[in-house]
């Protein structure tokens, strides 16, 4: 009994520095742990000097020495692996080796995650353990990684139906409430990253930008569904991106309505009158925006009349014959453009994927620019492509003139910006001609965007390459929301290993039990083996 009690004493001994080890592996604020660690320490002292001629004894054993060598390279293993998981816990590193990189957030959303600025509270409410709440948690996980204002939880509607009923969840196939302040989102038919993402764009910014889409001129409709040839895709995507979009006629409204941040003009098919053109002038010169997307040969007064923005729309088609930027078909009359084909703007920084323009005409800077107006080309053919102004293609095969048409780099995107010294005249808006000139109050900072091409924002090729972030990324821009010009998720980039629960129990089992335990069997018949010699 003597001699059990010292070494009952080391074990307690040994079982204090565990603890501490433990503790403060747990909770590293506690310093309470340094005491357990200082009893523990000396206990293990007194316990080896009172013992130390078993110890000796002990030590002087052939298998004993064996079983310490095996000891200590458990010990050594254990704490790799203890140190392992404490940097990866310190420095989280992911890696998306999926062919479709799945698990890699797009660079619009990285922008929104390192521009966020206060807390985020994400609940979400799906059945415990579905592919669906496994998928969510993996996502919420990656934004995470980017941020530390993101706080995730998750509840089974059916095993909390308090929490449930406190949020008003009525059903039991996915929600997702987002929370920031006073602000909330609800997420109930979606919950990939574009919805997601778009849900935070909401709730942290608190504001719905105006997008206002003239009418009556034949443009593309915006009340169209997502199937058709109008405009309904893009609406949606616009609702997504904190933005508000609706139809004004401005006949009736007898200027630009003062709400409106952007005003689109999509694809007319009908000219416009001098008063509409007024007010889109003194809209503009009153530090809003515009964008105008002109089919070749449509609205010609329209055309002209971005003259006084310093921007020259040609009446012409443009055409492209380099085979590298034509589609399949050979069809010179889609112009393709890439990175090359982009000049460097805010607008188009982040432009890594084709755009596909169909039947657009060029647009360039004016050789005479107002003061104060600074006008940039964004987008151009290659040396291949031109204008071609003979508008009866099919009377001949196209060729390029030089001496009619511009030829080489022609340009099919402009961009111009008011500054502090500019001046625009701003005519009679009044349909009879009367009451003279209106007073305007000139700002700086109106912008406009000219495109030569309106079908790239149709639903047939909105979804085409890059045309959705080219189209996001010009009205992002023009109502001054810079941090949303980016690319954005990409809805075709799934890919993913979906288990029931009974193939993730056998998962699980082979994982955590059965191929552990083969190792310890073999281990423990390893040392049987030794024992017996």
């Amino acid at each position: 009994m003597r001699v059990a009690i010292p070494w009952l004493g080391g074990l307690s001994a040994m079982a204090l520095l565990a603890s501490a080890v433990s503790l403060g592996v747990l909770d590293s604020t506690q310093t309470w742990q340094w005491g357990l660690a200082g009893g523990g320490a000396i206990g293990l002292g007194l316990w080896a000097t009172l013992c130390r001629a078993q110890l000796r004894a002990l030590m002087a054993d052939p298998g004993t020495r064996r079983s310490w060598s095996a000891g200590m390279l458990t010990a050594l293993g254990l704490a790799l692996a203890v140190a392992i998981n404490v940097l990866a816990t310190e420095h989280d590193q992911r890696w998306d080796m999926t062919s479709s990189a799945k698990h890699t957030l797009s660079p619009q959303t990285v922008k929104v995650l390192n521009g966020l600025n206060r807390e985020v509270q994400i609940v979400g409410f799906f059945g415990e353990a579905t592919a669906e709440e496994m998928a969510f948690r993996d996502l919420v996980d990656g934004y995470s990684a980017h941020t530390g204002h993101i706080q995730l939880e998750l509840h089974d509607p059916l095993r909390e139906p308090l929490a449930a009923q406190q949020h008003e969840i009525t059903h039991d196939h996915g929600t997702v409430i987002l929370r920031a302040g006073d602000d909330v989102q609800r997420l109930e038919s979606s919950f990939d990253e574009e919805a997601l993402t778009n849900g935070l764009i909401r709730v942290t910014t608190g504001l719905a930008h105006p997008i206002c889409f003239t009418d009556g001129h034949g443009e593309l409709d915006v009340t169209d569904s997502t199937t058709g040839a109008g405009l309904g895709l893009a609406m949606s995507k616009l609702r997504g991106q904190n933005h508000s979009p609706r139809a004004i006629t401005l006949i009736r409204e007898g200027k630009v309505p003062g709400d409106c941040d952007v005003v689109v003009v999509a694809g007319p098919q009908v000219d416009w009158i001098q008063p509409e053109l007024e007010m889109l002038a003194a809209h503009v010169v009153e530090g809003g925006a515009l964008l105008v997307m002109l089919d070749p040969t449509f609205a010609p007064t329209l055309a002209d009349d971005l003259g006084r923005y310093g921007l020259s729309v040609g009446d012409d088609i443009l055409l492209e014959t380099h085979p590298t930027y034509q589609p399949v078909g050979g069809d010179i009359s889609y112009i393709i453009l890439d990175d090359a084909s982009f000049d460097l703007h805010e607008l188009t920084a982040g432009m890594k994927s084709m755009a596909v323009l169909r039947m657009a005409r060029s647009v360039a800077r004016a050789d005479d620019v107002p003061v104060g107006l600074v006008v940039q080309e964004l987008a151009h053919t290659t040396q291949l492509g031109w204008a071609e102004t003979n508008l009866d293609l099919f009377s001949s095969a196209p060729v390029p003139n030089p001496e009619v048409d511009r030829v080489g780099r022609v340009p099919v995107m402009a961009v111009a910006e008011l500054g502090e010294e500019a001046s625009l005249t701003i005519g009679n808006m009044s349909l009879g001609g009367s009451g003279g000139a209106p007073k305007i109050n000139a700002q700086p900072g109106g912008r406009i965007v000219v495109l030569g091409d309106s079908d790239l924002a149709t639903n047939e090729m909105l979804n085409l390459y890059g045309n959705l972030d080219l189209t996001l990324n010009a009205i992002a821009w023009l109502a001054g929301e810079e941090d949303q010009v980016s690319i954005r998720p990409n809805p075709a980039a799934r890919g993913s290993l979906t288990m029931n629960s009974v193939q993730g129990l056998i998962v699980w089992l082979i994982s955590l039990l059965v191929v552990p335990g083969f190792f310890l069997l073999e281990a423990f018949n390893t040392w049987r083996r030794r024992r017996a010699l």
